[in-house]
């Protein structure tokens, strides 16, 4: 995989909220999509995939970083405070998440599109 998951921001309130992935190569991101899965308090799966975002087409070269966030958002390309360039990206969402009182799982999957036809 040319992405991988370096952080998980969990705080409770969506406009916080975010995934970190950083791109191990130059990669097109819209190859790429995010999904949660819940556990309840016994350890097992409560929800799977309740929540799904697929990146649109976007290059992103090898050491920058995609930050998805659960919030309302515009799309933006930025800097960290150490020169690091960051795409931002918005799951569009009120309501957070990554619970602090629940244990979530991000995964992210490599999507190909096999087929699509109009209804």
């Amino acid at each position: 995989m040319s992405l991988k998951i370096t952080k998980i921001q969990k705080d409770g309130d969506a406009k916080e909220e975010y995934i970190l992935l950083e791109a191990t190569e130059n990669v097109n991101i819209s190859a790429y999509a995010v999904i949660d899965k819940t556990f309840n308090k016994d350890g097992k799966v409560s929800n799977v995939h309740k929540h799904f975002y697929r990146f649109p087409s976007k290059t992103v070269k090898k050491g920058e970083y995609v930050s998805l966030r659960t919030g309302k958002g515009t799309n933006t390309v930025g800097t960290f405070t150490d020169g690091s360039t960051v795409h931002r990206f918005y799951w569009g969402s009120d309501a957070a998440f990554w619970n602090d009182n629940n244990v979530e799982q991000a995964e992210l999957l490599k999507v190909e599109t096999v087929a699509k036809k109009a209804a």
